[in-house]
């Protein structure tokens, strides 16, 4: 019995032990959560999540709330911040837009007045110039009267040419049959002149023989004397062939002068035949020149024709666009008269106009006093670090290099933005420069530029992505005294950068590692989708995964796959994956483009039988997460990584406030199924 209640005893003694323990142990739990949520109250938004262990007690719920209550809060105030950029932009470009509309206005109504005296002078022009039309068109018509009149002579000329030309050319013939003739008679005459000179050869022969006649008659004279009475009939005979001879002389001589004078007469008409030749050649050739002057006359008449011809079709052209013409003037002299009219009507409405670009001058005035409001209100929750109220002689120059080709990196953009205005009002000046790809030039190209830039310039701070350094420009950047510092991945050594603030790229990995190990039940089969590994955050997120893997024996990396940077590489080796490892229950991806990774799984028809896991957060990822095929995600607050190291440089080049550290990681938050629907992303 004394045993009993001895144990008894014990039993109570540990149970008040316990009891007093959990109560230590939840008054320890409760003191974390007020006093962060006191901190939170104060506007001490970046401090730690409460450590919340698994279960459903009180203390736990609670602290699971305010964490929640705090990321919706940070993620609130640091949206709001991107806003205000947003919306400071918009309103200085609608201040602008507001003045420059006023003045427009202003300049639209004197410029109506002018229009109106210009559009009477107008309308009279336009009055005039259809009065001028009508007397072009008469003009115009006389003209191609005259012209067609001009065409029809032509073609008498041209037949009378024509005419000309046939009969030339049967003179020429005939001219041409006489020639022929004409060699005819030449030829006649000179064998009748042969034969003349044939007729003075028989004479002469005939001459010698009545010569010797007369000498035989002497003889027979002389001989019929000294025959006597014998001789006497031979001296009849004698006398009679003498008788005979001198007749014959005197024919031939008479026959003889009139072949001279033939001779003569035939030479007379062959010098009057050559003569004629002669005439003849040179007429031909005045022929010829005629009848070419005659051609060339009936050319140029057919030309003179076809282009009087062309000229005729011209003139009917030019008269159907002044009749055209005539309309579109007459079109316009009515437009003419509605302006006119029209002009008081819009001098009336630009006033009117003019007026309400006065009202929205007002109302965007007071939306820049709101937006300084809510500036105020920002102020008092501390998300991150502040710019320092010390202030150096001069404006300490800082500028931020950053890429700008998707959500995180545009989440880069707005709190570097923010951040310049926090300088301005600090009297520092940042400048954000966005790096694009595909615009001609390659991403180094342009942050080799950016760099130089600042070298130029004289700036006091840099700050890019430590994976951007190439060339050794961030080298040359430090030897110009020009104070480098780097964010989202570190450099290389032989960079003296003064810190660098980056996401701590093991917790991504690690988170994720934990994760599919929950989600698998320790067991079963995963591929990984990794960068390249040659740079540092792809290297660590994919060793801290690979190692805190292999305290789970049960799972298995089936396929490792090397996917560019960029979306259509990522989406189709993804979708090579799924297809070569069917049985693949997790992907895991340690570079951008998520989303890609999470398309190719819905497409492959793998939603629910698939979930990735990933880091970075935007309005898709938070989409798939709600889809079940993201399972989580880490997010690396990109606000963070644009606004703190702009403010951290500050503050170390104009107050000499050291850095909390050579690497100074930025916030982390995961999102999954379990709070997706509570946070505002």
């Amino acid at each position: 019995m004394e045993l009993f209640l001895l144990i008894l005893a014990v039993v109570e003694l540990l149970i008040i032990v316990c009891f007093v323990f959990k109560l230590v142990k939840n008054n320890r739990a409760y003191r974390e959560i007020v006093e962060k949520s006191s901190q939170i109250v104060h506007g001490k938004l970046n401090v730690e999540d409460i450590k919340v262990k698994e279960g459903k007690s009180t203390s736990g719920i609670i602290a699971g709330s305010v964490n929640s209550i705090k990321s919706n809060l940070m993620t609130f105030v640091e949206a709001t911040k991107g806003n205000v950029i947003v919306l400071s932009d918009a309103i200085d470009v609608l201040s602008k837009s507001a003045d420059a509309n006023q003045t427009g206005n202003e300049q639209i109504a004197n410029g109506v007045t002018t229009v109106a005296g210009k559009t009477s002078e107008q309308f009279d022009l336009v009055k005039d110039n259809l009065d001028l039309i009508e007397s072009n068109s008469a003009q115009i018509t006389e003209a191609e009267n005259a012209v067609r009149s001009m065409q029809s002579l032509l073609d008498v000329n041209v037949t009378n040419c024509r005419e000309g030309i046939a009969q030339l050319e049967g003179y020429e013939s005939d001219m041409n049959e006489m020639s022929k003739e004409l060699n005819n008679i030449d030829q006649i005459l000179n064998r009748f002149n042969e034969d003349i000179n044939k007729i003075e050869e028989v004479g002469d022969f005939i001459i010698n023989i009545s010569n010797q006649l007369k000498l035989l008659a002497l003889n027979a004279s002389i001989e019929a004397a000294r025959a006597g009475q014998a001789g006497k009939g031979f001296s009849v005979v004698a006398d009679e062939m003498s008788e005979m001879s001198s007749k014959t002389k005197d024919g031939i001589d008479t026959i003889n002068k009139i072949v001279q004078e033939v001779i003569s007469s035939s030479e007379q008409v062959t010098e009057s035949i050559r003569a004629c030749e002669a005439t003849y050649h040179k007429s031909a050739g005045t022929f010829e020149q005629v009848n070419s002057s005659f051609r060339s006359i009936d050319k140029q008449s057919n030309e003179i024709h076809n282009m009087m011809s062309e000229v005729s079709q011209k003139f009917v052209v030019i008269a159907k666009n002044t009749d055209e013409t005539k309309e579109k003037a007459t079109r316009l002299f009515d437009t003419s008269q509605a302006i006119s009219e029209s002009t008081s009507e819009i001098a009336a409405v630009s006033q009117e106009v003019a007026a309400e670009s006065n009202e929205i001058a007002n109302h965007t005035g007071k939306l820049g006093e709101m937006l300084t409001s809510i500036q105020g209100l920002l102020s008092q929750y501390n998300t991150a670090i502040v710019p320092s109220a010390s202030k150096k002689s001069k404006p300490v120059k800082i500028m931020l290099i950053s890429m700008y080709d998707n959500e995180f990196w545009f989440g880069v953009g707005r709190g570097a933005n923010y951040a310049a205005k926090e300088l301005a009002l600090a009297g520092g000046v940042a400048e954000f420069v966005p790096v694009l790809p595909n615009i001609g030039k390659t991403v180094e190209q342009q942050a080799v530029e950016a760099i130089q830039r600042a070298i130029d310039q004289k700036f006091d701070g840099l700050i890019f992505p430590g994976w951007m350094d190439t060339q050794g420009y961030g080298v040359k950047a430090v030897e110009n005294g020009i104070k480098v510092m780097v964010y989202n991945s570190d450099c290389s050594p032989e960079l003296k950068r003064v810190a660098c603030l980056c996401p701590d790229p093991a917790e991504p990995g690690l988170i994720s590692a934990k994760s599919v190990a929950k989600d698998l039940g320790k067991s079963g089969q995963i591929a990984i989708l990794h960068g390249d590994l040659g740079v540092t955050s792809n290297a660590e997120r994919y060793n801290s995964f690979r190692e805190e893997l292999k305290k789970y024996s049960g799972i298995k990396v089936v396929d490792e796959v090397l996917v560019m940077d960029n979306d259509e590489d990522v989406y189709n080796r993804t979708l090579e994956c799924l297809r070569s490892k069917k049985d693949v229950q997790a992907l895991f991806i340690t570079n951008g483009f998520p989303c890609s990774a999470a398309r190719a799984i819905e497409d492959s028809k793998k939603a629910g039988k698939v979930r990735l896991y990933a880091f970075d957060t935007d309005p898709e990822i938070v989409s798939y997460i709600k889809k079940g095929i993201i399972a989580c995600t880490v997010g690396q607050d990109s606000f963070g990584q644009g606004h703190d190291p702009v403010i951290w440089l500050y503050n170390y080049l104009a107050a000499d406030e050291p850095f909390p550290g050579d690497i100074i990681h930025c916030r982390v938050s995961v999102i999954d199924r379990n709070n997706v629907d509570s946070l505002i992303v």
